[in-house]
């Protein structure tokens, strides 16, 4: 995409002149809730038009090609409506006539193909509004599975999720992501931490950083700082956007905080890590 902007009205400004490449594998979207990764993520998805600027897939351009993008794309939004009172597979089946599958029993081989992908054989005929938050988000990978898409789009696809069902989740996406182009949008550093080499950062509709992780924490090096505070002292902190965790002791804190020097007096330096460099990029940290 070169130069995507997006306003509403002449006073809001959610998307400022845009710039992003990526290939295949998996492509994280990283940034806080508010700086505008939904509002990019429709635009992809060819649900909302941009104010300005273009998005290519290989030939095909939004606003042009949109009928041809939908073919090769697979979506899963932050909000899937999903039709509680049909079954798994009943809704698969709904989505795969959408998608123009009208062969029915070319349908049904491939709405079984998409549960067994994501582990769902042995619920296909329970009702959706019995699935669990992570049960959920993997009908909504499966339905945005069906037609082999050759980029998926995933906005914030663990948020409400139990630990266990995130990894697994993660795994999910990582093993589709050998074969096609996934972009997951979220504000957890986590969802991208080990299973995304590039990635972007967005903060108040800007693109902040466009690259690798290794090359993102090497902005970061010799900033990152951890030590005790006691309870007083940690409101005198100068930086305390900075502040990546803070954990209360007996006797005060133990701080992390990202600063261009030592931020008080008994900080010492620390190896630094993705969820540092971001709050380094964002400014969203703990504040004190």
């Amino acid at each position: 995409m070169t130069s995507l902007s997006k306003r509403y009205g002449s006073e809001r400004v959610a998307l400022k002149d845009i710039n992003l490449a990526f290939g295949k594998g998996l492509f994280g979207l990283l940034g806080p809730n508010g700086a505008g990764k939904s509002t990019l993520m429709q635009i992809m998805a060819t649900v909302m038009p941009p104010t300005g600027g273009t998005v290519e897939y290989g030939s095909y351009r939004i606003g042009k090609n949109d009928h041809e993008i939908r073919r090769i794309l697979g979506y899963l939004p932050q909000r899937l409506g999903l039709y509680d009172k049909l079954t798994g597979e009943e809704f698969l089946n709904y989505i795969a006539l959408l998608k123009g599958m009208k062969d029915s029993a070319a349908r049904r081989i491939k709405v079984l193909e998409m549960l067994e992908r994501v582990n769902l054989q042995d619920k296909a005929r329970r009702k959706i509004k019995t699935y669990s938050g992570g049960m959920k988000q993997r009908i909504g990978i499966a339905q945005a599975l069906i037609g082999d898409p050759q980029v998926m789009i995933v906005d914030e696809p663990t948020a409400g999720l139990d630990p266990e069902e995130r990894i697994r989740f993660r795994d999910l996406l990582e093993e589709l992501g050998l074969e096609r182009t996934i972009l997951i949008s979220t504000h957890i550093v986590a969802d991208i931490e080990t299973s995304c080499n590039a990635l972007a950062v967005m903060n108040k509709g800007e693109m902040v950083y466009q690259g690798t992780i290794p090359q993102l924490l090497k902005k970061v090096d010799g900033k990152v700082w951890t030590g005790q505070l006691e309870e007083g002292d940690l409101h005198g902190l100068v930086n305390r956007s900075g502040i990546v965790s803070r954990r209360k002791t007996a006797t005060g804190y133990d701080i992390r905080i990202v600063a261009d020097a030592c931020p008080f007096y008994s900080a010492i330096p620390a190896v630094p890590g993705l969820e540092d460099a971001y709050i380094f990029l964002t400014g969203s940290g703990h504040h004190a």
